[in-house]
């Protein structure tokens, strides 16, 4: 697999906010970050992309852990790269190291910079069938709209091919470690994974994985997948900073955090993990969905940021 080139980037800013886009890294938000207009303290809101990384790019299968990028048109895995659909058996690359295809491949490839204006910025990816083995056609598109407060994400994704296309979504972003001091979330399920992170079928939260009331993420090596999510999150850390996340049409939540690293996940996407097999079962509430032809999934997550003493909107 290529290098992913990093450059150019695309700059957006709104008072003290400043969000980096980077079209040809898969279409990802490299930072996000406001500088206090009092102080000039720099708060980054998600982990930013390292220079060197920026300066040299990155090998498309081993992406830095930063930044937030698109999920289309899968999130997680799916077993083996194989799943069937309607009489089609389809087989995706695996990803290296793994033994399952991983986060739907659009984040590996190039996409392109449409619009854009000093707040707002969109970039769409075009995909053609089979590529990648893949065997649909579908057009991705991506807005980025920066405010005074945080910035909003929008992902549409329609299906171009002249079949029905299974298909999901979602956005993964990775937040500083300070953010970890509290976490509050409600899901009405929770899908145990295996050890090799594909989903079981859903079960009720138990007390140790119940965020409903706002408690320390532990600094463990932790990954779970939620449904039933009702598309909200808080984020805080010890000294007040919070992020408040709300999302459309992602009834489902990941919750990753590796031991003794500076980042941890709070992934809002619209299916669980093997979903494209666990729906073949069948099994319910799995949130894999059908697109027609000429049909648009569309997705969106609010990232808003708030300083020691604000409230939110």
């Amino acid at each position: 697999m290529a290098w992913l080139g990093v450059a150019p980037e695309t700059i957006l800013q709104c008072g003290g906010f400043t969000a980096v886009l980077a079209p040809a890294a898969g279409g990802r938000l490299t930072r996000l970050m406001s500088a206090d207009a009092a102080t000039g303290e720099v708060t980054e809101w998600l982990v930013p992309l390292d220079e060197a990384v920026r300066a040299a790019g990155f090998e498309a299968t081993a992406w830095p852990k930063a930044g937030c990028y698109p999920l289309v048109p899968f999130s997680n895995r799916i077993r083996g790269g194989h799943f069937a659909f309607e009489g089609r058996s389809v087989q995706l690359p695996i990803h290296p190291g793994e033994r399952h295809a991983l986060h739907g491949g659009s984040h590996r490839m190039p996409w392109h910079l449409i619009h854009q204006q000093a707040q707002s910025a969109t970039m769409v990816y075009r995909h053609a069938e089979g590529e990648h083995g893949w065997p649909w056609a579908f057009r991705a598109e991506q807005d980025v709209v920066l405010d005074g407060s945080g910035v909003t994400l929008r992902l549409r994704v329609t299906n171009e091919s002249a079949m029905a296309m299974p298909c999901g979504c979602g956005f993964h972003p990775y937040f500083p470690a300070d953010f970890a001091h509290s976490l509050q979330f409600r899901a009405d399920t929770i899908w145990p994974p295996t050890a090799d992170f594909l989903a079981l079928g859903p079960t009720q939260v138990e007390a140790q994985h119940d965020y409903a009331a706002p408690r320390t993420l532990p600094d463990l090596e932790l990954t779970q997948y939620y449904g039933g999510w009702d598309g909200q999150a808080a984020l805080m850390s010890a000294d007040g900073r919070s992020i408040h996340m709300r999302a459309e049409a992602l009834a489902h939540l990941v919750l990753h955090r590796p031991a003794g690293k500076g980042y941890f996940c709070v992934e809002p996407v619209s299916h669980v993990a093997d979903a494209a097999n666990l729906a073949q079962q069948p099994q319910e509430g799995t949130g894999w969905q059908i697109l027609r032809p000429g049909e648009t999934l569309a997705c969106s997550v609010r990232i808003e940021c708030l300083m020691r003493g604000s409230t939110g909107a």
